[in-house]
């Protein structure tokens, strides 16, 4: 755009005799064709000093050969904006917003009630003088024009990458936990009088992954457990995290629930389902042992690094070993969890089994959902 002014300005001067600001104007194309060079090879903070002085230095030839009256000068209001939009440095932003304006006030001092070199009719100053008001002007609004569109374009980029850290957040941490991590509490530990807690493993896992090629391990893995999470949105509860081939959630927190048990037992029921699903499928022979057991725990974040949501006590504890010592395809629970769901489901009693760091226990397999007639 400049260039074109530039241009336009050689022959409107060679037209009026004032050759040497034709002249000027030849050294203004060449001048911002150098520019071109330059920011092709990325020297910015130098390409945008020759602009700006080169600006300042047009308009005080203009008003020294042609005079005040012309209005050339008003271009140099164009300076302060073109600095802070061009650089990011705020010393250079600054330097030129003072240079450009100390020189306006000298060109006001010295000339604006002098003698110019050349003398042009009153008409001809008259269409100049309003043609370079009303250019400045332009010139000005092109600028904010770009500045505010790039403003909401960084506020839209901004937002993208907001609502993906949001998202993110979401999938790590249930929202309520998340909330009060972005108040800047460091730790959270909360404790839950009742909560139920599951623990799935997928059963000879390590058989079948040995020799495989990892990508497609992974893949594998992926898809089965979004199977899986699919289900977790299903019961609104959550999951806490994966560890391997092994899998686990819990219902009743953060949000406490009456029926924590039920949840997490339908959800175990459908997560039985869609591994025969995804057997079917794909053609694999997965099964997987599950466990679950209800009770209190201490939930929360702890440390200043990759945190994640998980559990404490010794409910947890306790559901892990119901897994390890469960069967495959069966859903394995703690006396605790029975007394919740044996009005509600159909319980096989096990033979009372060693439980690592409990001793002897009493277990139940889960077999299935009454009807309402059986309920009855």
């Amino acid at each position: 755009m400049e260039t074109s002014f530039h241009l336009i300005f050689v022959f409107v001067f060679m037209l009026m005799g004032v050759s040497i600001l034709s002249y000027v104007n030849i050294l203004s194309v060449l001048t911002y064709l150098l520019n071109i060079l330059l920011n092709r090879k990325r020297m910015f903070l130098l390409c945008g000093a020759i602009a700006l002085i080169e600006i300042i230095v047009h308009q005080c030839l203009c008003v020294f050969f042609i005079g005040w009256e012309a209005g050339f000068q008003y271009y140099i209001f164009t300076v302060p904006m073109l600095a802070f939009i061009v650089q990011n440095k705020y010393w250079y932003s600054i330097f030129f917003t003072i240079f450009a304006g100390l020189i306006y006030s000298l060109l006001y001092i010295f000339f604006s009630t002098g003698t110019p070199i050349y003398y042009l009719p009153e008409k001809v100053l008259v269409v100049l003088h309003t043609s370079n008001l009303v250019g400045t002007i332009f010139v000005l609004a092109v600028i904010t024009y770009f500045y505010g569109k790039a403003i909401v374009n960084a506020e839209q980029a901004l937002q993208i990458q907001f609502d993906r850290a949001e998202l993110l957040l979401a999938n790590i941490l249930p929202k309520p936990v998340a909330e009060r991590l972005k108040e800047r509490q460091q730790m959270i530990a909360d404790g839950f009088a009742q909560v139920s807690i599951l623990f799935a493993d997928i059963h000879k896992f390590t058989e079948f992954s040995s020799g495989m090629n990892p990508n497609n391990l992974v893949l594998i893995l992926n898809n089965l457990f979004s199977s899986y999470d699919d289900i977790v949105e299903k019961y609104g509860i959550e999951k806490i995290k994966t560890i391997g081939d092994a899998y686990m959630v819990t219902s009743g927190l953060p949000v406490e629930s009456d029926h924590h048990a039920e949840y997490i037992t339908d959800f175990a029921f459908d997560m039985l389902k869609a591994t025969n699903e995804f057997n079917e499928k794909y053609g694999t022979k997965f099964s997987v042992r599950i466990g679950i057991n209800s009770g209190p725990v201490t939930a929360g974040i702890i440390g200043k690094k990759k945190f994640i949501y998980d559990l404490w006590g010794d409910t947890v504890n306790v559901a892990s070993r119901m897994e390890s010592n469960g069967v495959p395809s069966q859903i394995h629970i703690t006396e605790d969890t029975y007394d919740l769901i044996k009005d509600k489901y159909i319980v096989k009693k096990r033979e009372p089994i060693e439980i690592k760091g409990k001793g002897l226990m009493q277990t139940y397999f889960v077999v299935g959902k009454m009807n309402i007639s059986k309920r009855s």
